[in-house]
């Protein structure tokens, strides 16, 4: 085993793509949706087994939603993907936001049923994120023709069905638009964003609010710990400890860097600090991780649009490994 200065390679799935989202259910990843690389949306899904040590299976072609689009997200409540979201129509600043929301169960055997049709966002919302927490959804952000501070809830029954979409009482503090967002315990936390019409690109700053026993979400507050590197369209992910933060765009470059922070006692971050990078820039890219691997999957990189996986491995103190198997040299 040789250590690397970056993220291993971990094989490709079947469908370069972009602006996608991606879940895990612990056993199994789903990468859904998208734009390719001739600028089609993309119905397709696809998913792949997660192995003991970390690697992963195959990748596999499952049932594709109903509509392709791009800048969705999705989250796993109870046996259930959920779609939320995104954009569809010309390519640029033409293409339309949308409020479509779709579920599929899981098999056992990590397939996917049919997509169904859910009750639609009240707000259509390109670029947003989402999070679940118990039976609840928030749809968080987005664009609808402004860029947008506003949250939406949906409860589920024990069905799996959204019948409806609640508009939250508390709006962020700052409007956020392809930023990232992750839950730790009972707490949300955005991530950067791009700036709507300013001089700079990107803000590097994380908004928190505690989920309260009844769904609702308290008032927002800006965290005192800065990103090192502000950023949009990045990924980011929680794990018992840390919150980490990857690739994306500074207004720029594609990034390589990865950021993490501590989770304090009373639920708000210590300093962000960088850790092991990349392989590659990327942007538009989903993050997901299991026990203590972490996958960065596809998005936009140099000229092209991105079909590889990379993983790295989680230390104690939250800084990042990798490790490359190679074989001694015949003598």
């Amino acid at each position: 085993m040789v250590s690397l200065d970056h993220w291993q390679n971990s094989g490709h799935f079947n469908q370069a793509r972009r602006a996608f989202t991606a879940t895990s259910n612990g056993n199994y990843i789903y990468i859904i949706g998208g734009v390719d690389a001739n600028g089609h949306y993309l119905t397709s899904v696809e998913y792949a087994a997660i192995q003991p040590d970390g690697s992963l299976g195959s990748w596999e072609i499952t049932k594709p939603l109903n509509e392709g689009r791009f800048y969705l997200s999705s989250v796993i409540v109870d046996g259930y993907i959920y779609a939320i979201g995104g954009a569809t129509g010309p390519l640029g600043e033409d293409n339309i936001p949308s409020a479509s929301v779709e579920r599929a169960k899981i098999a056992a055997n990590g397939s996917l049923g049919a997509w169904q049709k859910q009750a639609y966002l009240n707000s259509p919302r390109r670029g947003l994120q989402s999070v679940a927490y118990g039976k609840h959804i928030y749809a968080l952000g987005g664009y609808n023709g402004v860029f947008m501070k506003t949250v939406e809830r949906a409860e589920i029954d024990n069905n799996g069905n959204i019948q409806n979409w609640m508009d939250e009482s508390e709006s962020f503090l700052v409007d956020r638009y392809i930023h990232s967002a992750a839950i730790h315990q009972n707490r949300i936390y955005l991530i950067a964003g791009h700036v709507e019409k300013q001089n700079i690109m990107s803000y590097g700053d994380v908004e928190s609010a505690t989920i309260l026993d009844d769904g609702r979400l308290s008032a927002w507050s800006i965290e005192k710990s800065k990103l090192n590197t502000p950023r949009f369209i990045a990924t980011a992910i929680s794990t018992k400890h840390y919150l980490y933060l990857a690739g994306g765009h500074d207004g720029r470059d594609r990034l390589t860097s990865v950021e993490y922070a501590p989770f304090l006692p009373d639920g708000s971050l210590g300093n962000w600090t960088e850790t092991l990078p990349l392989k590659s820039g990327r942007s538009a890219t989903s993050m997901v991780s299991n026990n203590n691997t972490l996958f960065i999957l596809g998005g936009a990189g140099g000229d092209n649009v991105l079909n590889s996986v990379e993983t790295s491995k989680f230390m104690p103190n939250g800084s990042l490994i990798a490790y490359e198997k190679r074989h001694p040299t015949p003598q």
